[in-house]
C-alpha cells in the first residue's frame, strides 16, 4: 500500500496477571490474523519512550474511512486490557 493514511497508535495496558497476558497475547495475534484486506499493520513497537504508553502500533489504510469503520470493534475487543489509546493520523504527500 504506498498511498492513505498512517494511523499511529499509542496504547497503555491495565496491570495483568500472568494468565492475563498469555490470554491478551493470543487475543492480539488473532486481531492480527483477521485485519481487513484494505488494513495493514505496519509495525509493532514495544516501547513508547518518553511517553506515558507501553507502545505504539503503526496501522496504513488506503482511506480513513476504512480504518475507523474496523477502529470500533478493535477497540471493543481490547478494552478489557488496553486501558488507553491516543491516535495521530497522517496522511502520505
Amino acid at each position: 500500500m504506498t498511498n492513505g493514511t498512517t494511523f499511529l497508535v499509542f496504547y497503555r495496558f491495565r496491570p495483568l496477571d500472568s494468565e492475563e497476558k498469555n490470554i491478551a497475547k493470543q487475543e492480539w495475534e488473532d486481531i492480527k490474523g483477521s485485519l481487513p484486506d484494505k488494513i495493514e499493520l505496519i509495525g509493532e513497537y514495544n516501547h513508547a519512550w518518553g511517553t506515558e504508553y507501553n507502545g505504539f502500533l503503526m496501522f496504513q489504510s488506503e482511506t480513513s474511512d476504512i480504518f475507523f469503520e474496523w477502529w470500533a470493534g478493535f477497540k471493543d475487543k481490547i478494552r478489557w486490557y488496553v486501558e488507553k489509546t491516543h491516535t495521530i493520523v497522517a496522511r502520505r504527500r
